[in-house]
């Protein structure tokens, strides 16, 4: 929920005091997390989990309905304001490891990218999860055992009338959370370029070349999007042309979908997070930056097939080595 309503670090404490509480093996606490789900940083992102999603001030538990490599399939899940409406699948506390009555908001499924979430809770039982998936579809069978089916809000000053609102507005901008440029697939490697993200502005060929560090035969190769560059030129070239840095990123070279599903997994996320308080940017900022920096690394090297898993840690690990040692 967003912050004013439940904030990330309430949503936390709320999830731990409840967890004490139950005294039980669902418990969420810290030890009962890894213990189900393994350490963070190899956790694997399957349905029928729920995860906290969470970006910027917005907090909100996800139920899992199904995964793909950038995205996921989901519907909200509220513990503390509930609510329900008509379509929602009301779970009873034994059921889950939140230890208290738990909704499933059907009527506000949607997409989100794989990058906005944040940690594993909780792994519902399979008759649950195939229900919501079926109300999804729009064709919902009889209430799972533990369960029932969401009563109807009465009226606009109904509390859950508030909370579905509140819920679709959150939804909607963890939706806007940046993404990296990936290559679409059937289309050609180079990004548009440079040059066609300056139409309207024509780049001063000497100014690109002491901006940059680069030869005019480089910066040719640059405008025509055939080669990637440096996050170190990205900025530079922002700061001279106002452009956003990751529309020029993604002009100049958009990244290989296996490097943004590394890059993007919630497993990194404590990196990127520990970076941007490096850096002193953002997180989308330090994801970007550090991505760029591996397939610029990566396409001056010449080898087998690349494990961007194993290339964005070694990268990381190095950048981090060398900011220490300066």
């Amino acid at each position: 929920m967003r912050e004013e309503i439940m904030g990330d670090h309430q949503v936390s404490q709320r999830l731990l005091d409840m967890a004490r509480a139950a005294r039980g093996p669902r418990a969420l606490s810290e030890g009962a997390l890894r213990s189900r789900f393994g350490d963070p940083d190899k956790v694997e992102v399957a349905v029928g989990q729920v995860w906290r999603a969470r970006w910027e001030d917005v907090s909100v538990p996800l139920l899992l309905l199904a995964v793909d490599a950038r995205e996921v399939h989901a519907v909200p899940v509220t513990i503390d304001p509930s609510g329900e409406d008509e379509r929602a699948l009301v779970v009873d506390a034994s059921q889950t490891a939140f230890g208290v009555e738990v909704t499933a908001w059907v009527s506000l499924a949607d997409r989100v990218g794989l990058g906005v979430l944040d940690r594993p809770l909780d792994a519902w039982g399979d008759g649950m999860v195939q229900w919501v998936q079926q109300a999804v579809r729009g064709k919902p069978g009889p209430a799972p055992a533990g369960t029932r089916a969401g009563r109807a809000v009465s009226s606009a000053f109904d509390p859950s009338a508030d909370v579905r609102a509140a819920l679709a507005d959150d939804l909607a901008r963890l939706q806007q959370a940046p993404r990296l440029p990936v290559q679409e697939t059937g289309r050609a490697v180079q990004g548009q370029g440079l040059a066609a993200l300056l139409k309207d502005q024509p780049p001063d060929l000497a100014l690109l070349i002491q901006v940059l560090g680069m030869s005019q035969a480089e910066v040719m190769d640059l405008l025509r999007g055939k080669v990637p560059l440096r996050p170190d030129q990205v900025d530079a070239l922002a700061e001279a042309t106002g452009i956003e840095a990751t529309k020029i990123a993604g002009a100049v070279r958009p990244l290989p979908l296996d490097l943004v599903s590394e890059a993007e997994h919630p497993r990194l996320r404590p990196v990127w997070i520990r970076r941007a308080q490096q850096l002193k940017v953002s997180e989308a900022q330090a994801r970007m930056t550090d991505a760029y920096g591996a397939f610029a690394l990566a396409a001056r090297e010449t080898g087998g097939q690349t494990n961007w898993g194993t290339r964005l840690r070694h990268y990381v690990r190095d950048q981090e080595r060398a900011g220490d040692d300066s």
